[in-house]
């Protein structure tokens, strides 16, 4: 493993980690009435730039994104950590390649929020209306299902350890722990995809209100009862815990194969 992808790993982790703890603290606050509100990756992004020298901060993250996505790439092109040629890893390989897309869009983001004002709820979710109502409602309902499968896939590889297992923690003194913490923030990571998967499933077949929601807007949906706040409480707890797992890993994520 050449050093080089090691500290760009790191520092991806790192850089993941913050902007889940940040998600998460705020929307902890919000399901307490501490003075929080309900967050998403575009209002974390929001929120640090307030901060004492946040373009800075903003700038900081967004170059350790980049690493994090290079990270991803490097596992799904070069595989140096030798995941193979089989069906399953060839999957797990496209899945590396496709978030590290992900993260790529999330650092320009981070850029975007350094020189331009983003008003605050704008969304920004109606761009894509000139493809007509029925294609949205079919491109919304395929989304859909895509990520609740895609939530399936992580609460059965959280469940059978595998998800965890890809981090090599195992010969740690705090593996238990760290994997505990990782196994928390997964299961909160999927509760949450599953209801972005409700909204674009309903919006597709349903509302035809075709505004892309996210995860401020899952939060949201949860803060209408006491039960839906309580449930926001324990899910924001759940993504400062999937924070605070990827910050974990800059010291104890192994790179050596099993």
């Amino acid at each position: 493993m050449k050093k080089s992808y090691k500290i760009a790993a790191t520092i991806g982790f790192a850089s993941k980690g913050v902007i889940y703890l940040v998600i998460g603290i705020l929307s902890f606050l919000a399901a307490l009435n501490m003075g929080g509100e309900s967050s998403g990756t575009n209002q974390a992004l929001a929120f640090l730039k307030k901060q004492p020298f946040g373009q800075v901060l903003l700038m900081l993250l967004g170059v350790g994104l980049l690493f994090y996505s290079f990270w991803m790439f490097v596992q799904s092109i070069n595989d140096p950590e030798d995941l193979g040629n089989s069906r399953n890893a060839k999957l797990r390989r496209f899945g590396l390649f496709t978030t590290g897309l992900v993260y790529t869009f999330v650092a320009l983001l981070a850029f975007f929020h350094v020189f331009t004002y983003i008003p605050e709820g704008n969304s920004g979710t109606r761009y894509l209306n000139f493809l007509g109502s029925s294609t949205l409602s079919i491109i919304f309902i395929v989304v859909g299902i895509i990520l609740a499968i895609q939530s399936v896939v992580l609460i059965v590889g959280v469940f059978k350890g595998g998800l965890l297992d890809q981090f090599n923690l195992e010969g740690h003194k705090y593996h238990p722990f760290i994997r505990l913490i990782g196994q928390f923030g997964f299961y909160a990571r999927a509760f949450v995809v599953v209801i972005i998967a409700y909204f674009f499933l309903r919006a597709g077949i349903y509302t035809g209100n075709h505004d892309i929601k996210g995860i401020q807007d899952a939060f949201s949906f949860l803060d209408q009862s006491l039960v839906g706040r309580i449930l926001m409480a324990f899910t924001a707890a759940g993504f400062i815990a999937y924070g605070a797992f990827y910050v974990l890993l800059t010291r104890y994520r192994s790179f050596e194969g099993k």
